[in-house]
């Protein structure tokens, strides 16, 4: 590369202000030569958002150049900016200069404002934290999280692949097995009946208000993507309704419960919190589907009355079925449906029983309870907090009967925290499986069509995958998606961790994928 007549005094005046918008004076930002003509530069931002700049004269850049850019003062009413870092820069940086801009590089990879106070935030964490790189800390930084010690020791951990959802499930399952096998009888029952209950009944509700978002949906003809918030609305409504109306002990009041449900709905009908103006179902059609969740909740209430009918309960058992429900099921015919949200709730459960079970467990039992509890609940608080990704979470499957963990990432191509485009999406997973070790996917989605690089252990699992093709082709189309390129390569380098899944992501995947059907 080479960069003439560059000058620090020179300025480039950027076109497209929107690009720019909340930056101040002295920020930078980074990204890729698109191209060069008739002294217009295009830049490729790293959020995948694009840049005009009108260059000094005689300016000249090759495509591909990476550039840093510092935000200058406006001449008139338009926006400067400066080259302070390029793949070849003019000057030699100083160490200090140099270690600063790499900061800012790690920092806008993972979609931060490069600000002063953000910098000094990652420098002061390498200060306080000798074994930590800078790539760690610039994660952590624009994560939010530079001051919190339990979220610095969980992302290490998840970083250095020494986090594992479902190791910590059987753990955690087996340590309350034994503790609350040796507690008293009428404890354990209040526990364990009072959540199996309520655990069902969360489910059971759910799937009301997914029926009633169809429903509604399909008389009101909105368009399906609302389908989710409805649901979320719903459900979070009946669970609330719901509330002192129903427990695991006392027969059911099938009238009462009734009346609660259709005042809770009724209140629905009307409010402005719906999408469309209110939630818009036939009255008999309504009727039709309460009478549905009732017996429902009936069956709920005596499935787990019986479980506690014999003179010793399986507290195992027991046990066996409530963690279960974390648990998505993979088997020949596919995967059963998965909503993170749900998940999430469920592991949520799980912990609040692990917190009450220590209290029964004396002193031994709630010393092997605490410490993965405290695990998993971390664990838990970072997947909500990390805002690199639009999702990331460990989910924990079984694959025909063998538990394991896959790991999920989310890629929107713009910045914000909005519903995620069906058609226009980036995602990675990795997955521990039993036969085939561990398998990384890179998925790019454009306009309905995929391409997808998978990277495996030997090159015999590598031709398995690609002789497999035509397999994957049909079940996507079934999805409405189209197969537009498969690749599959040996795993060669280390394995995607935290840190590093963007980047890798988007290296493997080509910022510029063109999807021509090469299968």
């Amino acid at each position: 590369m080479k960069i003439d007549g560059f000058a620090a005094q020179q300025l480039f005046q950027i076109q497209n202000k929107a690009a720019v918008e909340g930056l101040n004076v002295g920020e930078l930002i980074q990204g890729r030569v698109l191209a060069m003509e008739n002294g217009m530069l295009l830049l490729r931002l790293l959020d995948g958002s694009s840049l005009t700049a009108k260059v000094p004269e005689g300016f000249d850049l090759l495509p591909g150049t990476l550039l840093t850019l510092q935000i200058g003062e406006t001449a008139g009413d338009q926006i400067t900016a400066r080259i302070v870092d390029g793949d070849a820069p003019p000057r030699q940086e100083s160490a200090a200069e140099n270690t600063l801009s790499q900061i800012a590089r790690q920092l806008q990879t993972f979609g931060a404002k490069a600000t002063g106070d953000m910098v000094s935030k990652v420098l002061s964490l390498l200060e306080n934290h000798p074994g930590l790189d800078m790539e760690k800390a610039a994660f952590l930084t624009a994560n939010g999280m530079e001051s919190d010690p339990a979220m610095l020791a969980t992302a290490l951990k998840l970083a250095n692949r020494e986090f594992n959802l479902a190791g910590n499930l059987q753990a955690l399952s087996r340590s309350l097995a034994e503790s609350l096998s040796a507690a008293d009888r009428a404890d354990v029952e209040e526990l364990l009946r009072t959540l199996m209950f309520r655990m069902e009944m969360a489910q059971a509700v759910r799937e009301l208000a997914g029926r009633l978002a169809d429903v509604h949906n399909g008389v009101s003809r909105e368009d399906l993507a609302l389908g989710g918030g409805i649901k979320l609305l719903l459900t979070r409504e009946l669970l609330n309704a719901l509330k002192g109306s129903l427990n695991a002990y006392e027969p059911l009041d099938t009238e009462k419960l009734f009346e609660v449900l259709q005042k809770a709905l009724s209140n629905l009908k009307a409010s402005k919190a719906m999408p469309g103006g209110g939630l818009n179902i036939p009255d008999e059609q309504l009727k039709e589907i309460l009478h549905d969740f009732i017996r429902t909740t009936e069956g709920i209430r005596l499935k787990t009355a019986e479980m506690f009918r014999q003179e010793k309960p399986d507290v195992q058992k027991i046990l066996e079925s409530v963690f279960e429900k974390a648990y998505t099921r993979i088997e020949d015919d596919g995967a059963s449906s998965i909503d993170l949200n749900d998940k999430l709730e469920t592991l949520k459960e799980i912990l609040q029983l692990a917190s009450e079970s220590a209290r029964l467990a004396g002193e031994r039992g709630s010393h092997a309870i605490r410490p993965v509890v405290q695990e998993l609940t971390d664990a838990l608080r970072f997947f909500s907090q990390v805002n690199t990704y639009h999702v990331f979470m460990h989910i924990p499957l079984v694959i025909r009967e063998q538990q394991t963990i896959g790991e999920l990432y989310i890629m929107k191509r713009k910045p914000g925290k909005g519903r995620i485009n069906p058609k226009q999406f980036t995602l990675f997973i990795s997955l521990h499986t039993q036969n085939l070790g561990l398998v990384e996917t890179f998925l790019n989605a454009s306009h309905g069509c995929l391409t997808i690089h998978f990277r495996v252990e030997s090159q015999e699992l590598a031709d398995f995958v690609r002789a497999h093709h035509k397999e994957l082709y049909e079940a996507l189309g079934k999805k409405g998606y189209k197969l537009a390129e498969m690749k599959c390569r040996v795993l060669e380098s280390e394995p995607v961790n935290l840190v590093s899944a963007g980047k890798i992501t988007e290296s493997v995947l080509g910022m510029n994928a063109r999807f021509d059907l090469r299968i």
